[in-house]
């Protein structure tokens, strides 16, 4: 194990810890927003939305492949018979701020000065069905954003991880070789599999002690505490 020149990271439970998203009220807030000639009440358009769900989410799992979340708010309105008076990239934003409540990992700000003392790289992998936009502001209302060079997020770019032509990217948007980044994050399935398998050195972000059998060389860290003294160690 060598210095890393770049560190990437997942982003939710990773970087910002992501409580229980609660998304009707944010189907309640995108109906002040329609024409809604039926009535339809956020209850039943969030049922509508879970049904929709259920039927992509185990297929966009095994596909790696993203649907954005513009693009689920334009199936999901035209299938209910409504129209918005605003555009869906608005929509998104305003179903994020009414649905999402994140906070800073314990230990994060601290990592990431460290980082940025020994002159490391840093930058973002996500999957998530919001563009890298949303989530470089939610790093913003927390005093995040500028410890990232960029974000790489699968409802940009229509993949995610595992798949490796999106830590390809990544290591191409930081201007380094993959042996030379190291990738941190929560999900082994997801980022120590999908990071092994582009050529970078993964961190598994494991807080609950948990067990998986990844097969590859990695490091595990409970807390960014841990983390740092590795850096330092260098």
């Amino acid at each position: 194990m060598k210095k890393p020149l770049g560190v990437l990271f997942d982003y939710g439970d990773t970087i910002l810890q992501i409580n229980t998203p609660d998304w009707i009220p944010a189907s309640g807030k995108l109906l002040e927003y329609a024409e809604n000639p039926t009535g339809l009440s956020a209850e039943a358009l969030q049922a509508m939305a879970d049904h929709i769900n259920h039927e992509f989410e185990p297929r966009r799992n095994e596909s790696m492949i993203e649907q954005d979340v513009m693009t689920f708010y334009r199936l999901l309105f035209d299938t209910a018979g409504i129209s918005l008076s605003i555009g869906f990239d608005e929509a998104a934003r305003i179903g994020w701020q009414a649905a999402y409540r994140l906070t800073p990992e314990d230990g994060v700000r601290e990592m990431l000065d460290t980082l940025k003392k020994h002159g490391i790289k840093t930058g973002i992998i996500s999957n998530s069905a919001f563009p890298g936009t949303i989530l470089m502001e939610e790093l913003g209302k927390h005093g995040l954003a500028d410890s990232f060079s960029f974000a790489v997020v699968s409802a940009d770019y229509g993949i995610r991880k595992p798949h490796p032509r999106i830590f390809e990217i990544a290591a191409r948007k930081m201007g380094l070789e993959p042996k030379d980044i190291w990738f941190a994050g929560d999900k082994p399935q997801y980022d120590i599999i999908g990071a092994a398998g582009a050529g970078m050195f993964p961190i598994w972000y494991n807080t609950d002690g948990e067990t998986y059998d990844h097969g590859c060389d990695c490091l595990e860290v409970k807390t960014w505490q841990e983390f740092v003294r590795v850096i330092e160690s260098f």
